[in-house]
């Protein structure tokens, strides 16, 4: 059987109150099916899909504009790409400023459009801080469950390097730091604006979890079923790699030093 199709029950013990960030850059033939998705698994609760986009020209702007004209708990928020390659990080904090402006939504999560995440993890991830005392879910690719297809040898071997490297500057405990999927309370989110980010690539979704460790929020893991994309072009450039393995040394020096101790008042 298909492992990607083998689905785990969803579970409903935690409250669906959430606020969900999908930054995109020229994914309309990939939105659709998740923003669908989406609808599915979150029925019945209370949510806003706030979709972060960095100047698409393939209609994903067209298509996320019809469907929040029926549908008032789709956000399309627009921005100006600075700088070439992947503005992940950049686009994430955006979509969660917004959202804890204007809503009150009591969680979060990040959700890449690219159909790598499943949705219906983003469930599990509410009930896992429900019955929990965590206050993050990391949907891991490197926990005892976790599925990986669709990804060629060479990424593997760098991810695993990446978070090797991570998991000793940082945190060991904490196995997946490149794995941009993540749902946590609001508290978090809140600790996060209280910190002028050192980076707009994906090198943020790293000082996030930097800064959480430095506050002493409880960080927990759960398995994923993470899929290569199929369909359209990654917004990562092979520039990205070298400067993202740079960045993510940095944080992680950062922490050492206690950058992420230090805040300035919301």
């Amino acid at each position: 059987m298909d492992q990607l199709t083998n689905h785990s029950p969803i579970v409903r013990s935690g409250v669906v109150d959430i606020g969900l960030i999908v930054p995109v850059l020229n994914e309309q033939t990939n939105l659709g099916a998740l923003l669908g998705r989406l609808a599915t698994v979150l029925a019945g609760g209370r949510y806003t899909i706030c979709i972060v986009d960095d100047g698409s020209i393939d209609g994903t702007v067209e298509l996320v504009e019809k469907r929040a004209r029926h549908d008032q708990r789709v956000v399309l928020l627009q921005r100006s790409k600075t700088g070439s390659g992947c503005r992940r990080g950049g686009a994430s904090r955006a979509g969660l400023s917004w959202l804890l402006a204007n809503t009150t939504h009591a969680q979060f999560a990040d959700v890449d459009a690219d159909g790598a995440n499943r949705p219906e993890e983003v469930v599990q991830g509410i009930d896992l801080l429900a019955t929990t005392d965590a206050d993050v879910v990391i949907a891991s690719k490197y926990v005892g469950g976790a599925v990986v297809t669709g990804r060629p040898v060479v990424r593997r071997l760098g991810s695993r390097i990446y978070n090797l490297t991570l998991r000793a500057l940082i945190d060991w405990s904490i196995r997946d730091y490149s794995n941009t999927f993540r749902i946590y309370r609001r508290a978090a989110a809140q600790l996060l604006e209280r910190f002028d980010p050192l980076y707009d690539t994906p090198v943020y979704m790293v000082e996030m979890v930097a800064i959480w460790r430095s506050h002493g929020l409880r960080i927990v893991e759960m398995p994923t079923i993470y899929r290569e994309r199929r369909v359209g072009t990654s917004k990562v450039v092979a520039g990205d790699f070298l400067r993202g393995a740079a960045g993510g040394v940095r944080v992680g020096l950062a922490y050492r030093a206690g950058r992420f101790r230090a805040s300035r008042p919301l």
